[in-house]
This record gives structure tokens, sequence and C-alpha cells, in this order.
């Protein structure tokens, strides 16, 4: 659990709540984004069922706001691997927000939350296809590690995917 709120230069991440589940959803339904994710969802109920869950919660689910208006704008999902020094992170952001910069200031901003907790790797998996993730990942300073695959379940798609990797 987020102790505090992460503040950047315009956004503010914070923990994702049920109240945010319809502006979550919205987000993580949408063509462009579900298109890639591993685990889309449905319905608003079922991202309402992740906060009900007794399960306990590795990692973080969060919200990016919007610094002045305080809009939901993308959400990212930070935690660890089965490697302990590492974190593993996927993130989603509204389309009218695309090449705006606000992907690459969340996600530098999450790696300097894991180097504070004592991360010192980081890991994402983007499809190949997906240049816009593959570049945020590499503004970030992330490198291509190897190819590998990933499956859309809904889509029942499998796309070739990019690992890339930071160690700091």
């Amino acid at each position: 659990m987020l102790t505090e709120n992460i503040v950047t230069e315009r956004l503010v991440l914070r923990e994702m709540t049920k109240e945010d589940a319809q502006d979550v959803y919205d987000i993580w339904s949408t063509e462009d984004n579900s298109k890639y994710m591993n685990d889309p969802v449905e319905s608003v109920e079922e991202v309402k069922a992740i906060f009900e869950s007794t399960e306990p919660r590795i990692g973080y689910l969060l919200v990016v706001t919007d610094k002045k208006s305080g809009e939901i704008i993308g959400t990212i999902c930070p935690g660890p691997t089965n490697d302990p020094n590492e974190w593993g992170f996927g993130y989603s952001f509204k389309k009218s927000v695309w090449g705006k910069g606000y992907a690459t200031e969340t996600l530098k901003a999450i790696i300097e939350l894991g180097k504070s907790e004592g991360i010192n790797k980081f890991i994402s998996e983007c499809a190949a296809e997906n240049k816009g993730s593959a570049k945020v990942l590499q503004k970030c300073g992330m490198q291509f590690d190897y190819e590998d695959s990933l499956r859309q379940p809904h889509l029942d798609v499998v796309y070739e995917s990019h690992v890339y990797k930071l160690i700091v």
C-alpha cells in the first residue's frame, strides 16, 4: 500500500479505490488499450471485484491523475516479480493523452519509488507492434532484453512481444 501520493510536475499517482472503478474500466476497456492486455476486463463489476477480493494484494494498483484537474488519465500497476529485487509493471492511459509524455513521467516516478524501496531491476513487456509503449520504456532507460509472446485471451490473439529491462 502506498503511504502517500506520488506527485510529479503534472501528475498525482495514488492508490486506486473502488470509487475509481468506472474511470478505470473506461480506460482499460477501450479497444486501443485492451488490445494488448493479457488480463482485460469485461465490466465495471469486474474492476470493483479487484477491491472486494480477500486475497492479499502484492504490488500497487495506482491511478494517474492530472494534477490540475484531478481527472484520472491512466493506471499503472507495479509490483514484485519472482526476483525480490525486481518490479514488473503494466500501464494504460486514455488515448486523448497519448503522446504528451504522461506515461514517461509516470514510469520515471515508479522507477524512483522502486529505487527508494531497494528495487534495482525493472521489467516490462509490450507487443512488438506497440511502438508507442516501446518508446516510453526506452525513454525511461529500459533496454530491449529479449523477444517473447503475450496472449490476449478475449481476442484469442498471441502477439510477438518485446521485454525491456532496466538495472539501476
